[in-house]
């Protein structure tokens, strides 16, 4: 059995051999940091900031009054998770999605640079709550129009028609 301490080898081979990995770490090692940031920036560069996470659609209704349409713009709102006081151990979660109703498509910009504050607001209320406030239709009903009214004084001027609950979910969880 030959071992690599048993070959005698020239000592210019081997450092030839040891040029040729320094070499290949010299060109290979900036070539691939090189293309790594190119890639990096690539997706910085091209990623679009202006998308937001949110989406609306637009609703034309025909006006009798006037003969003309009427315009409801549906703007969903980020869904909201936030957990409600409890007693005891259990904890229960409330998943929440709305859409609010707007009549100015002009408004759609304001309504995306104040999302953070409305999600803020309803979160602030959610969590305050606890589970038996909300599961029947009048705590529902009280729950929209609460929210309605805090989303009203925060994106005010603009006039907030209507609140709508897309999902409501429950979910309990033992510690």
């Amino acid at each position: 059995m030959i071992e690599d301490d048993d070959i005698e080898t020239p000592e210019g081979v081997e450092i030839k051999m040891k040029d040729n990995r320094k070499k290949i770490l010299i060109f290979i090692l900036p070539a691939l940091i090189v293309i790594g940031i190119s890639v990096g920036l690539y997706h910085a560069i091209t990623k679009d900031y202006k998308k937001s996470e949110n989406s609306y659609s637009i609703v034309t209704q025909p006006n009798a009054s006037d003969d003309g349409e009427k315009v409801t713009i549906l703007y969903d709102l980020p869904e909201i998770s936030a957990a409600m006081q409890s007693i005891g151990p259990d904890t229960e979660r409330l998943n929440l999605s709305l859409n609010i109703e707007l009549s100015n498509v002009e408004d759609i910009p304001t309504i995306e640079q104040l999302s953070p504050r409305i999600k803020d607001a309803v979160l602030s209320h959610v969590v305050a709550l606890e589970p038996q406030e909300v599961e029947n239709s009048n705590g529902l009903y009280w729950l929209k129009e609460e929210l309605l009214y805090r989303i009203n004084l925060i994106v005010s001027p603009i006039k907030i028609d209507n609140l709508n609950i897309k999902a409501l979910d429950f979910q309990k969880s033992e510690n």
